[in-house]
């Protein structure tokens, strides 16, 4: 019988123990919140993330260094991103300084040094700008800023171009400007 007092006891104060304690925690988030309405809830580094299509089939991949998303926004911060952007026999390889993903993962922003491979092409095409906005779903990329195209003998300047990835299509949208060298 004293044994049975004696664990009922034990008990008794680890449950009281354990439940100040989840309300301590519970006081420390509060007051975090309180006092600093703007806090990281999601930290990841060296991820992949692999988005898959209707098919079943890697619609994109996304590997970046670092993610940081805070709990008042809709999008997470990416460091040195790298995204292999696939459909069908098209396929880019891109990448930049950082960017932003909504949490929605249809919209990705990249930000800095943005180059845009292409791949599996035996004259691949260059580009290179400092902004673009890709959607995922839709399998676009776009710029407003000044772009930088070459492949092997061509180089190209855009202000603006549009890829569209789906069809396989680059519209360059303004003040286009070109030279042709000949390699010998």
């Amino acid at each position: 019988m004293k044994r049975l007092v004696s664990l009922s006891i034990i008990a008794i104060a680890a449950l009281i123990f354990w439940g100040s304690k989840i309300w301590e925690n519970k006081q420390v988030i509060n007051t975090l919140e309180s006092s600093d309405p703007h806090y990281i809830n999601v930290f990841i580094r060296d991820f992949t993330i692999t988005a898959m299509d209707e098919n079943g089939q890697p619609a994109y991949i996304l590997k970046a260094n670092k993610l940081e998303h805070y709990n008042d926004n809709e999008y997470a911060v990416i460091e040195a991103p790298v995204i292999e952007l696939t459909q069908g026999e098209h396929h880019w390889m891109i990448s930049a300084r950082s960017g932003e993903i909504d949490d929605t993962n249809q919209r990705i922003t990249l930000l800095g040094e943005v180059i845009l491979q292409q791949q599996n092409k035996p004259q691949p095409i260059r580009l290179e700008t400092e902004q673009l906005e890709i959607d995922t779903r839709q399998q676009t990329a776009k710029s407003t800023q000044t772009v930088n195209i070459t492949q092997q003998k061509f180089n190209l300047q855009s202000t603006g171009m549009i890829l569209n990835n789906a069809s396989g299509k680059l519209e360059l949208l303004n003040s286009v400007k070109g030279n042709y060298v000949q390699i010998r």
